[in-house]
Order: C-alpha cells, then sequence, then structure tokens
C-alpha cells in the first residue's frame, strides 16, 4: 500500500517550501503533519520572520526547522 505521507522540505534558493510535494507550498494552506506513532496534526502554514505552523483553536504557534523534513498529507 502506498504511503498517504509525503515529504515536504525548505528549498533555500525559492525561499519555500515543497520539494517532494510537486509544487510550492505557501502561506495559508493547511495540510496534516505526521507526528508518528499515528498522531496527526491538522495545521496552516505562515511566514512572519521565520516559517511556521499554526494548529489547534487557539492558533498555537510551531515554528519549522530549515533544515529539517517533516512528513505531511495535503
Amino acid at each position: 500500500m502506498k504511503s498517504r505521507w509525503k515529504d515536504m522540505k525548505y528549498k533555500e534558493e525559492l525561499d519555500c517550501w515543497g520539494e517532494n510535494l510537486g509544487y510550492k507550498m505557501r502561506c495559508g494552506e493547511w495540510f496534516d503533519l505526521h507526528l508518528g506513532y499515528g498522531r496527526i496534526l491538522p495545521c496552516r502554514l505562515e511566514l512572519g520572520r521565520d516559517w511556521y505552523i499554526l494548529t489547534g483553536r487557539n492558533e498555537v504557534r510551531f515554528y519549522l526547522k530549515k533544515n529539517e523534513t517533516y512528513q505531511v498529507d495535503l
């Protein structure tokens, strides 16, 4: 069975997230972030001084690390 998760990586030369997703992600896009062990976090991508995600009713903010690869489902 094919995995629903795709690698989301930061592309320095384009200043965007995407890589193996097939397109560039933009601010305001919603996706599911795979946390491991069957845990999924619905979130929205945003950009301030750095890239971050917003999640939950209170829009908790988590900053993304540009050198990390994240597993996502769009």
